[in-house]
């Protein structure tokens, strides 16, 4: 989502509002604007406006003019005082707030919380925090009946469920789900007594339903919800488990390197992999090293091969040790990595093997995985195309496109709108033609 766009939805202004506003202190600065709501729709989808009216925009969120000088168009709008994270202790009571904050009816006050972005500088500070933090068993609340392990229990075994319904359908039924499950449990946390272990894994069932929660709202809408995934960190950290916490980090990186954020996924991939070394798995660390390699070739870094390389080699040991690997790594296998391999060789310029290496990795996906597959077919889509085979490129598009069909997840659409946009000047070959139709009607339902 657009910076701008952050910043008047944090207010709960419309287009046409925002753009009234900005007439208005126009006219009182004696600025000349002639925009219309128009105007703020196409500055959200890349025009920059001129920088007069830059100015006007720094005064109405509150952004000091000196932003505006240091840093290009839309980049300065980050600095919006409203979109600055809350800090918190690196404790239980600290989770619990943070938590709290997050959780509840979806007002405009939790769309501001939800779009808080965590960058730069700010996330550097986050992260070292989190690693340095003192480890503190999670606190008792002594207020009402003590929760006991069938209680507990019964909690975890609601969030593999969850996870699980995730792997298979997308965000859709989470967003909705997590909500609930994540208020319910806020409230555990708050107002009972528990035992240190049992408040330990009480975080971490915390830790995992607000990252899911985090990952659907990516899933539907493709933005990166830093605050409910900054709040997840810090119930990863209470409930004392490291690798939970890379774990959190591996899909903020995600969501962040997809929103056009690679360097902070970088930072995040390598606060992960300091934190867990030496405290996970071969399968972690290998699961690490590939989100890491992601971020990598989003900047055009061929270090990413490198990263890919040494997970492959964590990867073919992992197998004999998998009673040591945490339940939530499961999913990381070998078809995981072949598609973060071509993923990446199509970053780095690289079709012919990407196609190729797409090809092994559809070989071996379980049915079941639909929303990855769907994803993973529609990026070798992209490297047929690029190789300049249509006909395969829109043969495969199409099964992409039958797999999206199937689930309520919207990850495999951006690559598909990409592939439509780049075949517009091809439209007289017939199958182009057609499946450009497909993917509006389709994706526009």
């Amino acid at each position: 989502m657009h910076l701008l766009a952050r910043a008047r939805i944090a207010r709960g202004w419309k287009p046409p509002h925002l753009a009234r506003l900005i007439c208005n202190l126009g006219e009182e600065r004696h600025v000349h604007v002639g925009t219309g709501r128009d105007g703020v729709y196409r500055w959200e989808r890349g025009r920059e406006p001129d920088l007069p009216t830059q100015y006007l925009i720094a005064e109405l969120f509150n952004i000091p003019a000196t932003a505006v000088d240091l840093y290009p168009w839309p980049r300065w709008l980050a600095l919006d005082p409203l979109q600055q994270p809350t800090v918190h202790s690196w404790d239980a009571p600290g989770a619990i707030q943070a938590l709290g904050e997050v959780s509840g009816r979806e007002n405009i006050e939790m769309l501001r919380r939800h779009f808080t972005q965590l960058t730069g500088v700010a996330l550097t500070a986050s992260l070292w925090a989190w690693l340095t933090a003192d480890p503190a068993a999670a606190g008792q609340i002594t207020q009402g009946r003590r929760l006991g392990e069938a209680a507990v229990a019964h909690i975890e075994q609601r969030v593999r469920q969850l996870r699980h319904a995730d792997d298979l359908d997308g965000g859709g039924q989470l967003l909705t789900e997590t909500a609930s499950s994540q208020q319910m449990l806020v409230r555990l946390l708050k107002d009972r007594s528990y035992s240190d272990a049992h408040g330990a894994r009480l975080h971490a069932a915390a830790a995992d339903l607000t990252r899911m929660h985090a990952w659907a709202i990516f899933d539907l809408q493709d933005t990166c919800a830093d605050a409910l995934f900054n709040s997840a960190l810090h119930s990863a950290h209470a409930s004392g488990d490291p690798a939970l916490g890379s774990h959190i980090l591996a899909f903020w990186s995600i969501a962040a390197n997809n929103s056009g954020r690679a360097a902070d996924a970088e930072a995040m991939t390598a606060a992960a992999l300091s934190a867990s070394r030496g405290r996970s798995t071969r399968r972690v660390e290998a699961m690490l090293l590939s989100r890491r390699a992601r971020a990598r070739a989003h900047q055009h870094n061929s270090d990413a091969l490198t990263d890919l390389d040494r997970a492959a080699d964590l990867l073919a040991t992992a197998d004999r040790h998998t009673g040591e690997d945490p339940e939530w790594v499961g999913w990381f296998d070998e078809a995981e990595l072949l598609g973060a391999q071509a993923s990446t060789h199509l970053d780095l310029g690289q079709p012919t093997h990407a196609e190729r290496l797409f090809s092994q990795t559809a070989a071996l996906f379980p049915a079941d995985r639909i929303r990855t597959q769907s994803l993973f077919l529609a990026r070798q889509a992209d490297a047929q195309w690029r190789q300049d085979h249509p006909e395969r490129a829109c043969a495969t598009a199409h099964r992409a496109l039958d797999l999206t069909e199937e689930i309520s997840s919207h990850r495999a659409a951006g690559p598909l709108r990409c592939l439509a946009t780049s075949m517009r000047s091809h439209i007289a070959i017939p199958a182009v033609r057609d499946l450009r139709e497909r993917i509006h009607t389709t994706l526009a339902a």
